[in-house]
């Protein structure tokens, strides 16, 4: 008797691939099948966005990648960061599995009307690219003195 993995995830996943096919947009990070494709295609790298009183900050796994290998562009009220790391061609080499991303990769995000456009900045470091977006001055929390009469 042999025994069998079972995830009770992949039908969903196999939904969720077909989705990811329609639409561009890829979760299947949130999924751990390892049967999944990870060479080709499209790939969605994780990000934390938060806050600050001043700034608004994106941060985003890209290990490997270069900055030349990044683009970072603000239109329309929306902040879009995209990329593509190509498959390494490497002769006589047969590999047993392969799991690292490779390919384009696109992500956007609504910006609200508090940020200030000049002023933005990127940093690459250590695969986490940092996008920060300063705010308006009138966005700014700001401390509001009561007077006592």
């Amino acid at each position: 008797m042999s025994l069998m993995r079972i995830n009770p995830l992949r039908d969903l996943q196999e939904v969720q691939n077909a989705m990811n096919r329609v639409f561009g947009d890829n979760l299947s990070r949130w999924f751990s099948d390892t049967e999944r494709s990870f060479a080709g295609g499209t790939w969605v790298p994780a990000a934390d966005v938060y806050e600050t009183q001043n700034e608004l900050v994106f941060q985003f796994e890209v290990p490997g990648f270069e900055k030349d290998q990044i683009r970072i562009t603000i239109d329309a009220g929306q902040l879009f960061v995209s990329g593509e790391r190509a498959v390494e061609e490497k002769n006589d080499v047969k590999y047993h599995q392969s799991e690292r991303w490779y390919g384009k990769f696109h992500r956007s995000f609504m910006l609200p009307t508090s940020i200030q456009a000049d002023g933005i900045q990127a940093n690459l470091k250590n695969g986490i690219l940092t996008v920060v977006l300063p705010k308006r001055e009138e966005a700014k929390p700001r401390q509001i003195t009561v007077n006592v009469q």
